[in-house]
């Protein structure tokens, strides 16, 4: 508690000194009186990548006396239009964070000329001269957008040699726990998109695929448009990889090892000429976790209660390799095309067990074992895209642009738990209590196409539309065998072994109406979805079928006022539909204290989601106060049953739901030149209602959470990073969950003028990273600890091939799967 108290001082004190230099709006001095009906509009584009610039900053001032009289921001095409003018003389100044200020002078509205077109203004990068040294100015390592926050992941030293989970276990809103399961404002409920598209894998397990040094940036999208699909109650974490605007050959090699057998690589090169891009990618990574466990149980029958107590090993690794590539080509300047595919590798495995010892009270029942626990999974995965895009204006913002997706992924795991029998110091003998070996195939196939259209309207409004079908194809085999001391081998068991086809289709249409009135940016959509799924098991009569149609509508509001102070409120409509596994019907073996069992009458979670934000800029600093209510119905619960056999059943069941109330303030304040501090502090009220085993178990928790990042800037070339992250207890239906801290450690230093990068970093340098909390129900309770390997050191060396520069845009395909919601403002 004392270190959460650390973080939240530290938090209020920086938003206290930053709002204590808060200028007041200006005064336009009696302009009401005059008549407004002037008009200054443009376009803002990097000077360098000749790209859009969104969100750039557009001040206008009064020649007369300096004083300023309105503003504005660019959209997603860098357009800007700002109305309301009296007539007179002005001055208009462009910028945008990390560039160098444009000033345009002498800029006149008058009756027969109301509205001044200014075209293009271009801005180039902050440079400045210290000696011999040039310094050029960074992006924030958090930018905060109207729907959405970007993380630069070039600004976190830290995450060097990690993956995306890296990353995000400093990013607000999202927390990890120590396995790399990656939580979005407390649910596990969301969807990952890399460049705006559906990953091959999904969840935790396609973030812990990608290797750091290839990530431009990672957006984390709480409460998107309706032009995303709506699955995921949490919303949506966005991957945009680098990609390279320079012509020519360029590239970039990331090579890193750790202690404790962490290896990995990365290679990105890039071909670009006037008409097409070639691009190429590469990866590998062999990463071992070492950690440790203890579990206790305690079960309560009459009037005997039994325990059972473990202490072990829980060690994980985790490796993969990818290759990806393809190509850009550029019919004319309106109309391109782009292919691309990727193929893949993955395994997971698992080294776990320890000493067990189950007794009774009262009884003489003493018992003590060993179980060893090996376990694998692995698989290949692939995945082709084709996209087009055609423009029908010079701008760009009337376009038509579709895409064709084919992913495919092909699995096998086993697993092999031996429990044998020893004496009371633990040393085992050749007794065995249990053998069993599982193994389980799968392979699934998705489609997915695609159409958006866009259509601008007058006065800056804007239409939007598009269809979409998704098809999902997945087989799952599972085959259980018990050992037979007679044969000397693993036999069949009919109990266990089942296999199930599982089949889903859903087809949506959606559209969205954006605009401005009286100074507020607004869009609203509406999508609908029809959903059609079976699921074919080889015990089951016939299928369980799904066959529904459901709506999802959207709606966000946008205020900027003069002084550079932002409003921004939303609402979204989500699902979480359950998967495969959750839904099929078949007992699974876990172990001999534990069986799951699916549930295919289950129903989607539907979750409405409300969010309300200010944010104030102070040049490259920035304050955020956002808040969020979100409520779920429906809610999937996880059941644990104790029956008389003294096995747990874990199944899935729609009991209850939830609420969560809360806010987070967030600050990025560049202090001094060489010193900056990202922090932010969450709390929110979480409220459960409904009914377990015909138990009521409405409960609420207060959670909260705190962050400090703070980067050291030694010289232009060195620079130290500091973070640290505390998450408060926690309550589920069945249990709760403790508290948990942990500190990073990094040093980067640039060698070669910047061509050649060496970071040093130590994870969890406090050791204190753990995950432990307690399950309970009226005939049982049971306690967990988890810790994981701290003190981890590594070391990643970069070198940049031929000046290689990233692209500050996302992809063209990217913006049109997702970032429509941007363009509007």
């Amino acid at each position: 508690m004392k270190n959460l108290f650390i973080l939240l001082f530290l938090i209020l004190s920086t938003a206290g000194v930053v709002f204590s230099q808060v200028p007041p709006a200006s005064n336009t001095g009696g302009m009401s009186a005059v008549q407004k009906n002037g008009k200054i509009k443009g376009k803002i584009i990097d000077a360098d990548s000749k790209t859009p610039m969104e969100y750039a900053n557009v001040a206008i001032y009064r020649k007369l006396d300096s004083k300023l009289i309105t503003g504005g921001m660019a959209n997603g095409a860098g357009e800007f239009e700002i109305g309301e003018l009296p007539m007179g003389a002005y001055y208009v100044e462009a910028n945008f964070i990390g560039f160098e200020k444009t000033t345009v002078a002498d800029v006149k509205i008058i009756p027969n000329a109301a509205t001044v077109d200014m075209g293009t203004i271009e801005l180039e990068v902050s440079r400045q001269q210290i000696g011999a040294v040039e310094v050029v100015a960074e992006r924030n390592r958090i930018e905060y957008k109207i729907d959405k926050k970007v993380i630069n992941v070039s600004q976190d030293i830290n995450a060097a040699g990690g993956t995306a989970v890296t990353v995000l276990e400093n990013t607000p809103s999202v927390e990890v726990d120590i396995d790399g399961n990656v939580s979005l404002r407390g649910s596990s409920s969301f969807t990952v998109l890399i460049d705006g598209r559906p990953s091959v894998l999904s969840g935790s397990d396609a973030l812990r695929q990608i290797p750091s040094s290839a990530i431009e940036n990672i957006e984390i999208i709480t409460n998107p448009s309706v032009k995303y699909d709506p699955d995921g109650m949490a919303g949506i974490i966005n991957i945009v990889m680098k990609k390279n605007i320079l012509s020519g050959f360029n590239g970039i090699l990331n090579v890193n090892a750790g202690t404790g057998k962490k290896y990995g690589t990365d290679l990105t090169l890039n071909y670009k000429t006037k008409k097409y891009n070639l691009f190429f990618g590469a990866n590998w990574n062999d990463n071992t976790d070492e950690g440790s466990m203890k579990s206790t149980r305690e079960t309560y029958k009459n009037d005997t209660t039994t325990f059972l107590n473990m202490e072990g090993i829980r060690n994980q690794t985790r490796g993969g390799q990818q290759l990806k590539g393809g190509f850009d080509y550029f019919l004319s300047d309106k109309t391109s095309v782009t292919v691309s595919g990727e193929v893949g590798k993955y395994n997971f495995d698992g080294e776990g067990g320890g000493k067990l010892r189950e007794y009774q009270d009262p009884g003489d029942f003493d018992l003590y074992t060993i179980q060893e626990n090996i376990s694998s999974r692995e698989g290949t995965y692939g995945s082709a895209t084709t996209s087009f895009l055609s423009k029908f204006n010079e701008e760009g913002t009337h376009k038509l642009e579709g895409s064709f997706n084919y992913r495919n992924r092909n699995g096998e795991s086993f697993e092999n738990i031996d429990e044998s029998i020893s004496d009371a110091n633990f040393s085992k003998t050749n007794n065995f209590m249990s053998r069993v070996n599982t193994t389980e195939d799968d392979n699934s196939n998705d489609y997915r196409l695609k159409v958006d259209y866009t259509l601008p309207l007058e006065k800056g409004a804007k239409l939007e539309a598009g269809i979409q079908s998704r098809i999902e194809r997945e087989t799952e085999i599972f085959k259980f065998k018990n050992f037979d001391p007679v044969s000397g081998a693993f036999v069949n068991n009919p109990l266990f072994t089942s296999d199930m086809d599982f089949k889903e289709d859903i087809h949506s249409i959606y559209s969205t109406y954006s605009g401005k009135f009286t100074g507020i940016q607004y869009m609203l959509g509406l999508r609908g979805e029809y959903t059609k799924r079976s699921i074919d098991h080889s015990t089951a009569e016939k299928p369980y079928t799904l066959d529904r149609f459901d709506y999802f509508p959207s709606a966000h509001f946008s205020y900027e006022m003069a002084d550079k102070s932002q409003f921004m409120t939303s609402y979204s409509r989500r699902i979480n539909r359950p998967e495969g596994r959750e839904l099929d019907p078949f007992p699974n073996y876990m172990n001999q204290y534990t069986i799951r069992i699916g549930n295919p009458d289950l129903k989607p979670e539907y979750t409405d989601s409300y969010e309300f934000s200010y944010m104030r800029r102070f040049g490259s600093s920035f304050v955020s106060l956002e808040t969020f209510y979100r409520t779920t119905n429906d809610l999937i619960t996880r059941v644990q049953k104790l029956n008389d056999d003294g096995i747990f059943y874990m199944s899935a069941q729609n009991l209850n739901r939830d609420h969560s109330l809360g806010g987070e303030l967030m600050g990025n304040i560049n202090i001094t030149k060489w010193l900056l501090v990202n922090t932010s502090f969450s709390i929110y009220n979480y409220k459960l209602q409904g009914e377990v085993l015909g138990k009521s178990v409405d409960r609420q928790s207060t959670n909260y959470s705190g962050r400090l990042n703070t980067t050291i800037k030694f010289s232009g070339d060195s620079r130290m990073q500091l973070t640290g992250f505390y998450r408060g207890p926690s309550v589920s239906a069945q249990g709760d969950q403790k508290s948990m801290l942990f500190t990073n450690l990094s040093y980067r230093h640039e060698f070669m003028k910047k061509k050649l990068s060496a970071t040093l970093s130590v994870r969890d340098v406090l050791g204190t990273a753990k995950f432990e909390g307690t399950s309970f129900g009226d005939d049982f309770k049971s306690t967990f600890r988890m810790q994981r390997e701290p003190r981890v050191v590594m070391l990643t060396l970069s070198y940049k091939i031929n000046n290689y520069k990233m692209d500050r845009q996302a992809p063209s395909e990217q913006q049109g799967e997702g970032g429509g919601g941007d363009d509007m403002f």
